[in-house]
């Protein structure tokens, strides 16, 4: 053999050797893993495992699996589903794939992840070709859907879903919560479906057995919450702003019923805006006596509607958001969770005469929209408690030129403790504090929630530092207790906090602080909340007076370029 065959023949077996040996250490690693897992010493198993999984190696991907295992052992769900993520994305096909993802859905649900947990049990349940696991994702399924969502989210799965084994198990799953929340029209339409269009599936048996008719009807008896909103319109396009309050209002009875063993269920009607629809929804709930309250509706033109056709039950309304000013009146039964405009204005008067000892006002305001309103409300109250308004002025909104408005307040600068300007529009700020530092006008200004997007504010900060106003809506956002419900928001529903999840959120846990302690009635839920009940909103506190409007407003002050909360202010009626 030459030199050179020699050498080649050599390096060919010190590289076989050294594979080998590589081999035998990941073997002696990886059955010492396994040996100290079935031990139980699941932090040092774990150790061996991450170490051969480091590497391309035969073990590599069962050690992976065991990684995953094992982290699920130790509680570190959210390492775990990390992992696990890592797993199916690089080893969709190994055999260790299904083992996997069951992991993945328990770290999820540890975590409280619902709808994500939901996903990745339809993606093993279609994707599995053992029974066992199949028979394991219809039941985490079935048990999030019952737990945790509602009919509106399930039936947006279904309508998605294209497996003919998934899609008659999504619809079931449908139909069974159709029946928890006494929606008996769908739940038929429903399970005729799968009857006419799974002849084959495994539900069809399921469907034909619980078909139900006239005669026999087992639907559940606990107490449920009616939930109206304008979630699409009559066209069937979908209304973002209903959805997130929805969602809002969900989360609020998924943490009631995690505390109570008798759990409230939600019936979840669509409006569409559209008054015979509306004028159904209520005799439907009415009629069901399981409903024992409804939230909604959200507009002030559906809030007319409701208002018209309640007279003859004894069901309440809390409405989260509708403003219009006469909606409680000649009526027992209609809540505004949002203060209406008189309300902002009245307890802004209280607030600057009894908190801040205010006794002379000024008031500018624009002949438009809502502006009227709040400056005749301010001015009514702040003169019904003693104090004086020296001047008022009105403008057009857009106008160009207040120079006239503002100079007629000059002669009364020396007594004046502050100016009311309520904007109809927010464009209109940057000119009025233009021609107040103009004409010299330096008097402490208080406003309503336009000034928050009002340009001019930096640029003027000689007066805008003096601004307070009124808001219905404020989030501290560094606040530990908002920050800690953000993250748990998130992690349940695989969603962001908006404004309008908010607004669900607080009248929905408003109606929830009163179903505490309470066996819940019509009439008990109405006692408890003409009680004067207080509920801490994030987006602001919720009392309801004897008119049957909230009293809270968020009194809010400008410095150093930002807006802050001063107090959650309680006014009367």
């Amino acid at each position: 053999m030459s030199r050179k065959n020699f050498t080649r023949l050599f390096v060919i077996l010190l590289f076989a050797s050294v594979n080998l040996f590589a081999q035998n250490a990941d073997k002696q690693k990886f059955d010492e893993g396994v040996k100290l897992f079935k031990e139980n010493k699941i932090q040092a198993a774990l150790q061996n495992f991450q170490l051969v999984a480091s590497s391309e190696n035969k073990y590599q991907t069962a050690a992976k699996f065991f990684v995953v295992k094992s982290l699920v052992e130790l509680k570190k769900f959210s390492d775990a589903e990390k992992e696990a993520k890592n797993f199916l994305e690089k080893f969709a096909s190994s055999k260790y794939a299904d083992e996997v993802s069951v992991l993945l859905i328990k770290s999820l649900l540890e975590q409280n992840k619902y709808k994500s947990a939901f996903i990745n049990s339809i993606y093993l349940l279609r994707n599995s070709n053992l029974t066992s696991y199949r028979v394991e994702a219809k039941s985490i399924v079935e048990g999030i859907a019952k737990n945790y969502l509602s009919s509106y989210d399930v039936k947006e799965f279904s309508d998605k879903e294209s497996d003919n084994k998934v899609k008659p198990f999504l619809l079931y799953t449908l139909a069974e919560l159709y029946a928890l929340e006494g929606n008996e029209k769908e739940y038929d339409k429903v399970i005729q479906q799968i009857i006419t269009d799974y002849p084959q599936s495994d539900e069809y048996i399921l469907a034909k057995k619980f078909q139900i008719n006239s005669d026999n009807k087992a639907l559940s008896n606990e107490p449920v919450i009616g939930v109206l909103l304008p979630l699409t319109d009559s066209e069937g396009k979908r209304n973002i702003a209903a959805e997130e309050m929805l969602e809002g209002i969900k989360y609020a009875f998924h943490e009631l019923n995690q505390q109570r063993e008798n759990k409230i269920g939600l019936i979840v009607r669509n409006s569409q805006r559209n008054e015979e629809k509306i004028k159904q929804i209520i005799k439907e709930y009415n009629d069901d006596e399981r409903v024992k309250a409804v939230i909604g509706p959200i507009y002030s033109d559906e809030s007319e509607v409701v208002v018209s056709y309640i007279s003859n039950t004894d069901i309440i309304f809390i409405s989260p958001t509708a403003t219009d000013e006469d909606l409680t009146e000649n009526n027992e039964q209609f809540y505004q969770a949002n203060p209406p405009f008189t309300v902002r204005g009245k307890v802004l008067a209280q607030y600057v005469f009894l908190k801040e000892g205010m006794r002379n006002f000024a008031v500018l305001n624009s002949l438009e929209v809502y502006s009227p309103i709040l400056a005749k409300s301010f001015s009514d109250e702040f003169q019904r408690l003693g104090g004086n308004i020296l001047v008022k002025e009105t403008y057009r909104s857009k106008s160009i030129d207040l120079s006239k408005q503002i100079a007629n307040i000059i002669p009364h600068i020396d007594q004046l403790d502050g100016i009311y300007i309520p904007l109809s529009d927010k464009l209109d700020a940057e000119i009025i504090l233009s021609e107040m530092l103009k004409q010299n006008v330096y008097v402490p200004i208080y406003g309503n929630q336009d000034w928050l997007n009002a340009k001019g504010l930096e640029t003027s900060s000689s007066l805008s530092n003096t601004l307070k106003i009124t808001s219905d809506y404020f989030i501290n956002f560094s606040d530990g207790s908002f920050i800690e419900f953000s993250n748990s928001f998130l992690n349940t529903t695989g969603k962001d906090i908006t404004r309008n999840v908010l607004y669900g959120y607080d009248a929905a846990k408003f109606l929830t602080t009163a179903l505490r302690a309470i066996q819940p009635t019509r009439k008990t839920i109405k006692l408890k909340i003409d009680t004067g009940l207080k509920s801490n909103g994030f987006h602001n506190n919720i009392s309801f007076s004897k008119k049957k409007r909230n009293t809270y407003i968020n009194i809010l002050s400008f410095s150093d370029g930002k807006f802050q909360l001063i107090e959650k202010y309680k006014g009367t009626e």
